[in-house]
């Protein structure tokens, strides 16, 4: 096991770092747990706890053996040229798949049920009790990416009533959800789905997929639900297609800069539904399950889980 003095380090500036320490320092004693950015001895740093740190901040760490992402994405972690040379270990959902799933289930309904224009009618005081609505049955919806969360989205949106159409890049069998591969595939998702919802993993070749042409490509007037990248997504293309009608509306939740400028004409959409990258949050205790459990793998020379593909990016 590891030397008395060895330092789990953590990075992630918008949590309290408490949490962490006290398990960490309880179920892995011959570690102490630092901050990262207070570290007095940076090659004393073993592994590092992270969440979009600055660019070239770990490569200072010469002694790593491990960065742990604390997060559902590492695209961020993965622009950073100046990585030093170890395993990227990423979690595997740490709670987030369950409240994903939610946030989804939500804007489906609220899109198949059209409470948007029912919201709009309490605003004018307007007493209309009937809008045409189709069946869940008939109101198929879209998955892109089915990962660890992803299945998760689309099996329980599957128990809802809703034909679920799932898109990976490699083949799946999910239980109640037609599963797709490939891009004959993905046009076929794409002319049929009423909801498409983006969860696909950001690589070089996701990143701005979601543009005017993809768009045009899909349903006329369908939604779209983003709880991946917001660099999936180009932003002045998703206006312009809902301004033309493209697209019916949308529901964010993470863009290319967060948080989201005051300045952005998203806020105002009256056809945007957006919240601040809050679809799924890590939950500590999951996660340290998943992180005490590889670091011990790592230090009895053994192959630690959910590994990032660095070919892959994710």
């Amino acid at each position: 096991m590891a030397d008395q003095g060895g330092v789990i380090g953590f990075y992630s500036p918008d949590e309290e770092p408490q949490p962490w320490k006290s398990r960490l320092e309880l179920d892995l004693p011959e570690f102490r747990f630092e901050p990262l950015e207070n570290v007095s001895d940076v090659h004393c740093v073993h592994y590092a706890l992270v969440w979009n740190p600055p660019v070239g901040f770990l490569n200072q760490f010469v002694n790593l053996k491990a960065v742990f992402v604390l997060g559902a994405g590492v695209d961020s972690l993965l622009r950073d040229k100046t990585l030093p040379p170890v395993p990227i270990v990423k979690l595997s959902d740490a709670g987030m798949a369950n409240q994903m799933a939610h946030y989804v289930a939500y804007g489906v309904l609220h899109f198949h049920r059209r409470f948007g224009e029912y919201r709009q009618f309490q605003m004018e005081q307007r007493w209309s009790p009937i809008l045409d609505i189709s069946s869940a049955g008939q109101f198929p919806i879209g998955v892109l990416g089915l990962g660890a969360i992803g299945s998760v989205v689309a099996r329980q949106i599957a128990r809802l009533g809703f034909p679920v159409l799932g898109w990976s890049n490699s083949p799946k069998q999910i239980d109640g959800v037609r599963t797709y591969v490939g891009e004959d595939d993905l046009a076929e998702l794409l002319r049929e789905s009423r909801v498409l919802v983006n969860l696909l993993p950001l690589t070089h070749k996701t990143e701005n997929l979601i543009d005017r042409s993809f768009i045009k490509r899909m349903r006329p007037g369908a939604f779209l639900i983003n709880i991946g990248r917001g660099r999936h997504v180009r932003e002045d293309d998703l206006l312009e297609s809902l301004e033309e009608g493209l697209l019916s509306g949308a529901m964010l939740d993470v863009f290319d800069e967060e948080p989201l400028p005051n300045e952005s004409p998203l806020w105002r959409h009256p056809n945007l539904l957006i919240t601040p990258h809050v679809s799924g949050i890590t939950m500590p205790q999951i996660a340290l399950d998943q992180i005490v459990k590889n670091i011990q793998l790592i230090e009895f020379g053994e192959t630690p889980r959910s590994l990032v593909d660095l070919d892959r990016g994710y």
